[in-house]
């Protein structure tokens, strides 16, 4: 079998697993600086997530009927290449969170622990959640609006009024050319069926970092999963929804203290 485009391979071959997987408008690299201080006592693997990257594009007929399910044969294609005998421990940001969410509570494969920053899983909140009626405009916008346009407010969404059009030219045209996939990624996110009692199944311990400045959306699903998963951890740090890439210096250091103390505990080592 040929290797995967867009599959990254790094660290200790044998030791416990991470697979890390990226947001919407990102692809595999927004790890590089985490990967690198986990690959001396971690397998670590790290995908570009359709339509990103390396990746192939999604095959759907429509955008709007594209779901997480579309993701995950290539995910479990990439795991059976690692050739992984333990459980795996799922590190995700933004729309690779809420795709990590559904994959531990669904168990494709062997999950051992769930680490998550805001996982925008916004088919969890209800119809007159004031989060929810925010980014179903914020969809409709991706949808009528020309691909420039609706890009700059997308990604001025989660960063900063005008963060957009500070971007080089090159990573603002590299961004229109994925609203495509990001209205597949806004369709996956409201129209994933299971609903916030379903994750109360999710027996995995799980961590979920927050940042201090981020949009209502992000914070009432947070909201929502920490009423609801059963071992469930949060810390709140001074960034916004972009931590993982913005404040990696604070968000990289929790990580790695769950993933340590998690590998700890399967080999019978507290503390």
């Amino acid at each position: 079998m040929s290797e995967l485009a867009g599959v990254y391979r790094s660290g200790v071959a044998g030791a416990t697993p991470v697979l890390l997987l990226h947001s919407s408008q990102s692809n595999s690299a927004q790890w590089r600086q985490l990967i690198a201080e986990l690959q001396a006592n971690f397998a670590v693997l790290a995908i570009d997530l359709l339509g990103y990257g390396n990746a192939p594009a999604a095959a759907v007929e429509s955008p709007e009927s594209f779901r997480f399910a579309d993701e995950l044969p290539r995910i479990i294609a990439a795991l059976e290449q690692a050739q992984w005998q333990q459980p795996v421990h799922l590190v995700g940001h933004s729309y690779g969170a809420a795709l990590a969410l559904k994959i531990a509570l669904e168990q494709p494969f062997a999950v051992a622990s769930l680490a998550v920053f805001e996982p925008v899983a916004f088919h969890i909140l209800d119809a007159d959640d004031s989060g929810r009626q925010q980014i179903e405009s914020m969809a409709g916008q991706m949808d009528q609006l020309p691909p420039a346009e609706a890009t700059a407010r997308f990604v001025d969404y989660w960063n900063s009024e005008g963060f957009f059009a500070q971007l080089p030219s090159r990573v603002q045209q590299l961004m229109i050319s994925q609203t495509a996939k990001v209205i597949c990624d806004f369709a996956a996110l409201m129209g994933e069926p299971h609903k916030a009692t379903d994750y109360a199944q999710v027996h995995v311990p799980v961590l979920i970092l927050q940042g201090k400045h981020t949009q209502r959306s992000a914070q009432q699903v947070a909201a929502r999963l920490l009423q609801v998963l059963p071992q469930v951890d949060t810390e709140t740090l001074e960034c916004g929804h972009m931590g993982p890439l913005t404040h990696a210096e604070l968000v990289n250091p929790l990580l790695l203290q769950f993933l340590h103390q998690q590998q700890r505990q399967a080999i019978g080592v507290d503390g």
